[in-house]
């Protein structure tokens, strides 16, 4: 646990970040978004797309976790390594509840054709039409 300080900018995590760190996290995820980019751009094979996907994913979350939260293997943040660690479970299960949800979601919402009720009113033997109906049955 951290000693208290009254200046924020004492902070010992505060400390840890620098301009340089940042700037260089930035310019990482903006690379392999890009790299991403390019590659979507181009046809290859769904199996070698979705890999090199999932490979500029993890890169781009590797350089973000690193120089963006200072994720080392450092006995003093372990807290933050474990944190994350427990935090990417519920967002893989959050992701795909939602996308389970919504790929389901017609087929639970919406009724078959055969089982929509007909928005015309059934007419009775012994009711008249009115003069345009007839004019325009018997054109």
């Amino acid at each position: 646990m951290s000693a208290h300080h009254s200046d924020p900018l004492q902070n010992p995590e505060v400390q840890q970040g620098s301009t340089l760190r940042f700037a260089t996290a930035f310019l990482a995820s903006v690379l392999f978004m890009g790299a991403a980019l390019l590659v979507s751009q181009h046809k290859l094979p769904f199996l070698e797309f979705a890999e090199i996907l999932v490979g500029l994913t993890f890169l781009t979350l590797a350089a973000q976790a690193t120089l963006f939260f200072g994720l080392d293997i450092s006995r003093a943040q372990i807290w933050k390594s474990v944190s994350l660690i427990l935090t990417v479970p519920l967002f893989i299960i959050s992701v795909g509840l939602t996308v389970w949800a919504f790929s389901s979601l017609y087929s639970r919402t919406m009724l078959p054709a055969n089982e929509v009720p007909s928005m015309s009113m059934p007419m009775d033997s012994n009711a008249t039409m009115s003069m345009p109906a007839q004019q325009t049955l018997l054109q």
